[in-house]
């Protein structure tokens, strides 16, 4: 039977909700296109080497890579131990910084977002299961405008949206030798709701003449299966081996991911009303001019494909053995990734994005896995991104560039009862930017996100005496 903690538990489930229901607060005009801004899909171990998930196999089976399915056989199992089951989450701060040229303005905003939060299982010897829920994209953005509307007087126009998609997937991977494939699939749902209100400012008389303020609200509800898959080929390049020593492998990976185009079935209500704002600040309809509700609407969201290499070095104890046991000394590793955005449509009509591409490229290293001393058995990540994001608001195109850092300290909690539990705490610091002087919005951004990799063992036998 299974056994797992009851503190174990309760921190899934907490968490699960606090996923669901936390909001960020961020303030970005660029998540009024397309499907909003997506977040990394990466989980934090990776995103600390710049998000390289396509040729990833964790060995010691301490972190769900949901970004590459395939990566679920590495879960580990043996039949002396039991399977040792991975809670994964993860959660940042995200700080943004935009500025405009024309007017020039500076807007900071932060905000608090659940990454993911992810279970790892693993069934058999390689094969492995995962299921998680994570925050696929966002639209959040307040925008006031201020302009002369001829012959009536100064207008202020306000421009907000709100809502986003969550994914809720689970997934299994299998290993045959060098060979590992997976797929996910699951439901990605949502909503999307963007508004204009219009408020006419009387600036050139002592009156107001009677205009009352206009609201344009769109609500789109959104909620469709998916499916996406994932291989990943290792191939041994060199083994040594010394008698009393552990083996030390240098290996390649090969490692693709594709996203298959989804077809949204999305409801949409709206209205259109003149409304005042009452004491408290919120608005009070006087009239509705037109209003719809469930009217059927259909999104298009293209394929997007990943393919990647990883060169390592692996040190593995008692190979050969059921307690055989693998860390990755170093890895490092490129990856590419597309998608054919232009093919976005809503309702048949397309929107201001463009085609996706981004080039990333990272590694980790962990000094000695032999050492007592803290640091020294922790892992160091780094890596670098470009690219071209999928919006393109002013059709300028949108550059990305980005830096990351990251680090893996493990914590290995001992005791009578916690003896079979380890954790691991992953950090990860992102700085980077989207446009470039051809933009006239550009945007600073600052993340620091936390993984918590927590294990426990599952499926053991229980002994007596």
């Amino acid at each position: 039977m299974p056994s797992v903690s009851i503190t174990s538990k309760l921190t899934f489930f907490f968490c699960l909700v606090g996923l669901v229901s936390a909001k960020a607060q961020q303030n970005s005009p660029y998540s009024r296109y397309g499907i909003g801004d997506i977040y990394p899909y990466q989980n934090i171990l990776n995103r600390g080497m710049g998000g390289v998930t396509a040729a990833y196999l964790d060995p010691v089976g301490q972190s769900v890579n949901f970004s590459n399915p395939a990566s679920y056989s590495s879960f580990r199992r043996n039949k002396n131990v039991g399977g040792r089951v991975v809670y994964d989450l993860g959660f940042s701060i995200d700080a943004r910084t935009l500025r405009s040229k024309t007017p020039a303005k500076k807007f900071s905003s932060a905000g608090f977002i659940p990454s993911y939060l992810s279970l790892g299982v693993p069934l058999a010897k390689n094969l492995g299961l995962a299921l998680g829920l994570r925050p696929y994209s966002q639209v959040n953005y307040s925008i006031t405008q201020r302009t002369r509307l001829a012959g009536i007087d100064s207008a202020e126009y306000l421009y907000e949206g709100n809502g986003g998609l969550n994914q809720a997937f689970i997934g299994l991977g299998k290993r045959w030798g060098g060979l590992s494939i997976g797929f996910n699939t699951g439901y990605l749902f949502g909503k999307r709701e963007t508004s204009t209100r219009l408020a006419i400012i009387n600036t050139d008389t002592n009156y107001s003449p009677l205009y009352y303020k206009s609201n344009h609200t769109t609500s789109t509800y959104l909620g469709r299966g998916f499916f996406s898959a994932g291989a990943i080929y290792e191939l041994l390049l060199n083994s040594v081996s010394e008698p009393g020593k552990p083996r030390e492998d240098y290996g390649v990976m090969f490692g693709a991911t594709a996203m298959f185009k989804q077809d949204f079935d999305a409801t949409q209500d709206m209205v259109r009303e003149t409304f005042e704002y009452d004491a408290a600040g919120g608005t009070v309809a006087l009239d509705s001019v037109y209003k719809t509700t469930g009217s059927k609407v259909n999104i298009q969201v293209p394929a997007t494909y990943n393919f990647g290499i990883t060169f390592n070095k692996k040190v593995i104890s008692q190979p050969g053995t059921d307690d055989e046991f693998a860390y990755m000394a170093w890895m490092i590793g490129a990856e590419f990734e597309t998608s054919k955005w232009s093919q976005y449509r809503f309702s048949g009509a397309p929107d201001r994005v463009g085609d996706f591409w981004q080039f990333r490229m990272g590694g980790q290293w962990q000094p000695a896995k032999a050492t007592t001393k803290l640091f020294g058995k922790s892992t160091y990540r780094a890596g670098f991104t470009f690219g071209k994001d999928y919006i393109n608001a002013d059709n300028n195109g949108l550059k990305t560039y980005s830096g990351t850092f990251g680090m893996g300290v493990p914590i290995l909690i001992r005791g009578s009862i916690y003896a079979r539990q380890f954790t691991v705490l992953n950090f990860a610091v992102e700085y980077g930017k989207r446009g470039s002087k051809v933009n006239n919005i550009t945007e600073n951004y600052f993340r620091f996100s936390l993984g918590v990799s927590l294990s426990d063992l599952w499926f053991h036998k229980r002994r007596y005496d």
